[in-house]
This record gives structure tokens, sequence and C-alpha cells, in this order.
């Protein structure tokens, strides 16, 4: 009688082995949700407000050439108006959609991690995903970058599949995904392309893997093409919401990189970052050679390669940033997890693998303190405090932000109006119903006003400010929004508390 191995996958040590996986894995996610949603209780900053005002909008409007007037794709917004309608626009609440797809990305981080590797690669890439400041980060954020990372680890399990096994459910995995990715985050056509051309040349010595592969790219084309000509349209108009990202120089991108890649999420990575960086990169390049399996060196062109990309196409058209570069950080940290677990000595993948926990878990207390980027709640809060008569703003983008705030406190007083920048947010021309008024109108007003207050963000300041006939009083500090009280000179204002 054969004697059966008690490592095989249907021998029951394994199935034990698996159930424990399974339950510490469920016993990570549900703490990391727990945690996220305990601290989520802050302000929403500006592109979350925006993202509240496209989610209100009819949803065929949002499907339509009306979305000319805004760079990112209309599905988050769609999903976030569903759950608008279930739970309300409270900022905890509406932060849970995304706290529930950035757990959800920590499963299919394990998910990537077990088809590349084994368990323990799986558990390490999830755990470094939950430990991680930027993970947390885009969890927090009502935008589209949870869903972008979640959509490209669930596009590389498929590949990853295909690769090894050649059915169609790699494929529909990897085309769903990514067509979900695309739809979420422009940028994710870097994604697309790179994995694209990578497993044409993996697929070299098969033809017929070939043929499906590109079959199945087509019909991702096919069904982005309609999001991809709003894209084109938009970058032939003259003024586009992304001017005013910066091109980057090498120094910058590497940056940008570190703090995306490497576990700290430090704001300036410094030399050592570029160093780390480096090793990272070149231990990445080693491994794939090394293993030479094509799962393994497909994750190394996309994580290596990403940023290389991004910086090539920001030198014509600048979108380099931190948060268009998020959605690779998920099989960048698959990869590091599978390195750590290839070490030979077990001690030492151990120490490896402690260590990165660790200082994911110092990036993540680092970062905790400064999370919040704007105080619009706080603004709101100022502005009811001295009961002005008027309350001046520089564009309907800020008058829709401070109105989100003031309705939700249930405050009463006046409507901003609006004394429109030089600059002009494109995305918010004409959803605020409130009045716009000329600089010299609203000088008129303020002959009259016992107290006014002008607020601005970024470069959308009230032009009123620089009339040399206006005395400005600022209420806030190197904070955003800024809160100021503003009066004609020689005209005495009359701001209570």
């Amino acid at each position: 009688m054969a004697v059966k191995r008690v490592d095989q996958h249907d021998g029951y040590p394994a199935q034990a082995g698996n159930r424990r996986t399974l339950l510490v894995l469920a016993v990570m996610l549900v703490a990391v949700a727990a945690f996220r949603i305990g601290t989520a209780g802050y302000s929403l900053w500006y592109d979350e407000l925006a993202s509240l005002e496209f989610a209100r909008q009819p949803v065929g409007r949002l499907w339509s050439s009306w979305m000319l007037r805004e760079t990112n794709p209309p599905l988050f917004y769609t999903m976030l108006s569903g759950w608008i309608a279930l739970v309300g626009q409270d900022d905890v609440a509406v932060r849970l959609l995304p706290i529930g797809i950035g757990t959800a990305g920590i499963g299919a981080a394990y998910g990537l991690g077990r088809a590349v590797g084994d368990a323990k690669v799986g558990l390490l890439a999830a755990a470094l995903l939950s430990l991680s400041a930027l993970g947390t980060d885009l969890s927090h954020q009502v935008r589209g970058y949870a869903l972008a990372q979640l959509a490209v680890l669930l596009a590389c399990t498929g590949m990853v599949l295909y690769l090894r096994r050649r059915t169609p459910g790699g494929l529909i995995l990897y085309g769903s995904a990514t067509l979900i990715g695309l739809y979420t985050h422009t940028t994710l056509a870097v994604f697309a392309g790179l994995a694209g051309v990578t497993m044409l040349w993996l697929l070299r010595s098969d033809r017929r893997g070939q043929a499906r592969w590109l079959a199945t790219n087509v019909a991702v084309l096919a069904g982005w093409g309609w999001w991809a000509m709003i894209s084109v349209r938009q970058m032939t108009m003259p003024v586009t919401n992304i001017a005013w990202i910066a091109t980057p120089s090498w120094r910058d991108a590497v940056a940008m990189t570190a703090q995306v890649y490497l576990p700290l999420y430090a704001d300036q990575p410094g030399l050592a970052g570029i160093i780390l960086l480096a090793a990272l990169f070149a231990g990445l390049a080693v491994c794939a050679l090394h293993v030479a399996r094509p799962e393994i060196r497909l994750l190394a062109v996309l994580t290596i390669g990403a940023p290389l990309l991004l910086f090539a196409i920001s030198q014509r058209v600048p979108i380099f940033l931190p948060r268009t570069l998020s959605w690779a950080s998920g099989p960048a940290l698959v990869l590091v997890a599978l390195a750590v677990t290839l070490i030979p000595s077990t001690l030492v993948a151990r120490a490896g693998g402690i260590l990165l926990l660790g200082l994911s878990a110092a990036g993540l207390a680092n970062w905790f303190p400064n999370r919040e980027r704007d105080h619009w709640d706080q603004a709101a809060a100022l502005i009811a405090r001295y009961r002005p008569s008027l309350v001046i703003v520089g564009d309907d983008a800020v008058a829709l932000a401070l109105d989100h705030y003031r309705a939700d406190d249930g405050q009463r007083g006046p409507q901003p109006i609006v004394v429109q920048s030089a600059g002009r947010e494109r995305w918010a021309d004409g959803l605020y119903a409130g009045l716009h008024l000329s600089p010299r109108i609203i000088r008129d007003r303020l002959r009259g006003a016992l107290c006014a207050v002008v607020v601005g963000w970024g470069p959308f300041r009230p032009p009123i400010l620089d009339d040399p006939s206006v005395a400005v009083e600022p209420l806030t500090h190197d904070s955003a929004p800024s809160v100021a009280l503003i009066r004609l000179k020689g005209v005495e204002g009359v701001c209570r508390i």
C-alpha cells in the first residue's frame, strides 16, 4: 500500500496549514480595516471634495462628453455616487468605500504572492501592504487610487495564471481587472502598455498563447476606446487641469519613486533613499535573472519600468506624481516578499522580513501625524465664529468645498461669493449656483459690510486681496485653506466672536 506524503496538497497537514494561513489573513484584514476606520475621522482634502461633487452628478452625465472637464475616468465617481446614496456623505462614511477597496487589495496582494511563490510569500506581501503608509493613505483618500492598486494586483494575478496554465480564466481576470483600472485612472495605460509588451515577449515561444493574449488586449482596448478618445481630446485643449504638474527632473523622479517603493514613505528620501532605491532595483533585477521564471520577470519589468516610462512621458506631458505611480507599489511589495523568502538562510530571511515590517511600521507612524492635508472643517467652523456678512472666495471649487462643510455642520450665514482668481479650476465650472461678482462690485459691498472674510486655497486667491485699498488680517497661518478678515482701509470692521 502506498504511503501518502504529508506535504501533498490533499493531505491533512497541508489542509490544516491552509486553514491556519487563511485564519491569519482574515485576522489581518479585520485588524487593518478596524485601524483604518478608526483613524479616518479627519477633514477631506480638496481633491476628495472634488470627488464628492462628481459623485453628486447624474450618472449619465459622468459617462458622457461632459467629463472632458475631468482627467480622471468616471468609474470611481459612479461607485461613490451609489455609496453616498447608501451611507451618506459624512467624512468617515465616504472613506469606508476606499477603506473596503484597500482592504480587498491586501487580500489581492496575498493572492498574487501565493501565485508567484507560496503562502509565506502571500502573507508577507499582505503584511507589508497592511503596514504600508502609502497603502493606508490610499485607503483613506476618497479617490480612485486604492481601486487602481487593487485592479493592478488582480490583473497581475491573471497574467501569472495565464503564464502557468494558458487557461481562459487568467485572461478573463487580467482583461476585466485592467479595464477596471483604465476606467479608474488614466495613467494605468502605462501599466497596460508595459504588461502587453512584456507578456508578448514572455510568450514568444507559444504562438497560440500570444494570439490569445493579443485578442484579449484588443478587447480591452476596444472597451477603453471611449475614455481614450476623451483623454486625447483633453490633451489637445489649451488649458487642462493637470497643467500645474511640473516636468520632473531625474532627481525629482527618483525621490518620488523612493517615496512610493520604500517602506519609510518619506517626503524627501535624500541620498540614503536614492541608494536604497538603487539597491532595491538591483536586487529585483538579480532576483528576476537568477530565478528565471517568467512571472518574476513580468513583475520586475512592471516595478522597474513603471517609473521609467512615467518619467519619459512626463518630459512631454507631465503626469509623474507619487500617486500616479502608486498602483505599481503592489507588485513591488510582492516581489520584495518573494525575494526575502528566497534567501537560503532561514534565520536571515526571518530577520529580513522582520526588518521590513519594522521599517513599514515606522513609516506608518511617521506619516500618521501629518496625514491631514487640508482643514476645511476647521475653516468653516472658524468662519462661523466670526459671523461675517460677506464670505469671499476665488473659485467655484473653493466655494463648493466650503459649502460642503457649512451644510454638514448645519451652519447658517451667507453663501460664499466667487470673485474669480486668475486661475480657474475647469472641472468646477458651472457647478456652483451662488453669486459671482467682479472685484469692483465686491469692493463696493465691503463698504457696507460689518464683517467680511476671504478664503483662499492654493492658486485660487480672490483678486480683491491684491487691491491696495483693502486691509487683510490673516486668521490662519501655514494651513490650507487660508482664512482672513478683510475690510476697506479707513473703514472699521466689526467682527466679533
